[in-house]
């Protein structure tokens, strides 16, 4: 059965079956761009989409963007100093799609293209992003700005649901949030969300995040958890949409951003961002914006989900990898509960504890067995 499964699952990934389902994609997205009836009466979506060197996938992710069938639509795309084909593919768009804008600067980084994409809004009503190797699915810009202007709500959350190839799954660290569509909740009635802190499954009210003068941090990775979770305690209320809302591709090894796990200035960025969302949110427990669980919960999350991710890497690291996370994971969870290291999961709990308590070699040890 097993055997049967991963073929399964390599057909999906790869040859005949994704090649003829992007080509029936295109079609689809080809006819939604020219049949929906455009009216700048309806509130208006801001797409911002930063793009450096990902020529193999832009095309399909702006393609996936106009085919979007809500009528009042902004695409502004920002060319963080490409050196692949990427920018004629940029050109070839904007000379077909009215509503796409194209920004060039040269190479800053992810959260500094977001950032230029942001100020290059000159009136909107919502903003969202979109990696310009994901996909948004069809109606999901619709589904959102339905949600929120039913609801009131500055910010909504869709469920996104990871890809590759043809072969679509859940992300298994935030499926759980997503089993039904919830409207104008509280992170105190679900702090487990404060673990869904990417940008680009959200759709922002434009008045809400000017307010909040949100602004993405430049030159370090995970440039938006902070930000998110900012959001989530500035808004009082957000909404959940259970249906798929943004399709993140899962890429090969050593392409990714999040699987670069192995090089020190990436933990050094996932623990920067640890610390200020745990300084935000004791903050917010003692003004008495959130309850403590909200912070034990968080506490509990990166325990068991978010360490795990360098703890993996310790074999292949050195010790000035393994002195960096245990020394500042060790002042993030000197004062966590028992109660956090109880509740946590996830195999490598033992080792994580480790790591923070005790030596490399005894993490090394706790991998092995």
């Amino acid at each position: 059965m097993k055997t049967l499964i991963a073929l399964a699952r390599k057909a999906l990934a790869s040859g005949p079956i994704p090649v003829v389902k992007y080509a029936v994609m295109r079609l689809i997205w080809w006819f939604s761009f020219r049949f929906t009836i455009r009216d700048s009466r309806m509130p208006k979506v801001s797409i911002v989409v930063p793009v450096y060197n990902v020529e193999a996938f832009l095309a399909d992710a702006l393609r996936s963007a106009r085919a979007q069938n809500w009528p009042n639509l902004e695409i502004i795309v920002v060319n963080d100093g490409a050196t692949d084909g990427s920018a004629a593919i940029i050109d070839r768009f904007f000379y077909r799609t009215p509503f796409l804008r194209g920004v060039v600067q040269p190479n800053a980084g992810l959260g500094a293209a977001r950032n230029t994409g942001l100020a290059a809004i000159d009136d909107t009503d919502y903003v969202m992003f979109l990696d310009s190797d994901d996909l948004l699915p069809l109606g999901a810009v619709k589904r959102f700005v339905e949600k929120a202007e039913s609801t009131g709500s500055p910010l909504v959350v869709g469920k996104a649901v990871c890809f590759y190839g043809a072969r679509y799954f859940d992300r298994t660290s935030t499926a759980a949030f997503f089993r039904k569509t919830r409207d104008a909740i509280s992170v105190n009635e679900l702090p487990e969300i404060l673990g869904d802190a990417t940008s680009w499954n959200k759709l922002y009210n434009w008045q809400f995040w000017q307010a909040n003068h949100f602004k993405f941090p430049e030159g370090v990775a995970y440039e938006d958890m902070t930000l998110v979770v900012t959001a989530y305690l500035a808004a009082k209320q957000f909404d959940l949409i259970a249906d798929a809302s943004y399709f993140w591709r899962v890429r090969a090894e050593g392409e990714s951003l999040s699987k670069r796990r192995t090089e020190l200035k990436s933990l050094q960025d996932r623990l920067l961002s640890m610390e200020q969302i745990d300084k935000i949110l004791k903050l917010s427990v003692e003004r008495g914006f959130i309850t403590p669980l909200v912070h034990l919960t968080w506490l509990t999350r990166i325990i068991s989900l978010d360490l795990p991710l360098f703890v993996e890497s310790l074999p292949v690291t050195d010790q000035a990898f393994f002195d960096e996370l245990h020394s500042r994971a060790g002042k993030l969870l000197a004062d966590a509960p028992e109660q956090v290291w109880t509740e946590a999961t996830g195999k490598h709990r033992k080792a994580v504890w480790a790591a923070v308590h005790g030596s490399r070699e005894q993490t090394l040890k706790l991998l092995a067995e």
